[in-house]
């Protein structure tokens, strides 16, 4: 199986006590430590976010059993570094484990768009598509005041990639929301109010990934793929971007 491979090497320049617990995990995970290299993976991000240490803690995770833990820490590994398709195999791999219902698998042009706005992390785009602006404001400026049918020309493809840049912009925002959640308890009753003593609404499973609407003290208002809604005590819940 190609999949759960972890990353063996980070940074050179990577402090030495973050490189030590680094190697520590993945000797723990293969070893089939799983839970301890999760433990090791964790005191690492204290000293570095990084795609790697996120991927190979989503593969303890997934290895443990823990779906819900492997998908959130899936999801921040890719959007650190969403043209990693290692990253997004895992990912989708993950999903399938889940007991409830996955969302219908892409169609082509569902698919043709996430790789064309994933190319680069949400940081570069965001950059890109302020120095895009910029330059097609700057060509379209010098159009008007040359009437060049090259400047022209120029204006209308720096155009065209402002409005790539600006769609990754948008959807990268929208994939990694910072309202994102996953479920991370092999079943979660949602209520209709903010206690058990309010009357259940559904069950949730491990891994299914929600949105959070509104916080209380100790619960939170999470809406379900489908638009169902419903409060769940917090700890059942990850949130993917804290």
């Amino acid at each position: 199986m190609a999949t759960m491979n972890i990353v063996l090497i980070l940074f050179l320049s990577l402090s030495s006590p973050a490189q030590e617990l680094f190697q520590q995990a993945n000797s723990a995970y293969e070893a089939g430590r799983y839970d301890e290299a999760v433990m090791f993976y964790d005191s690492t991000l204290k000293f570095i976010n990084s795609a790697e240490v996120y991927y190979n803690r989503g593969n303890a995770h997934f290895k443990a059993n823990h779906i819900g833990y492997a998908i959130a820490d899936y999801l921040r590994a890719w959007s650190l570094k969403p043209q990693d398709k290692d990253i997004l195999f895992n990912l989708n791999y993950a999903r399938q484990f889940r007991v409830d219902k996955n969302p219908p698998p892409q169609n082509f042009l569902t698919t043709f768009f996430c790789n064309l706005f994933t190319i680069f992390n949400p940081s570069l785009t965001r950059l890109l598509a302020a120095l895009l602006f910029f330059i097609s404001a700057a060509l379209g400026a010098g159009y008007f005041l040359f009437r060049k049918p090259a400047v022209l020309t120029l204006s209308l493809i720096f155009l065209l990639l402002l409005a790539w840049a600006i769609g990754a912009t948008l959807y990268l925002r929208g994939a990694i929301a910072p309202n994102c959640a996953v479920v991370i308890v092999p079943e979660a009753i949602l209520f209709a109010g903010p206690g058990e003593e309010y009357k259940q609404i559904a069950a949730v499973h491990d891994g299914l990934e929600v949105k959070i609407v509104e916080q209380r003290p100790g619960w939170v208002l999470i809406q379900i793929p489908g638009g169902l809604g419903g409060w769940v005590q917090k700890e059942k819940i990850e949130l993917v971007f804290a």
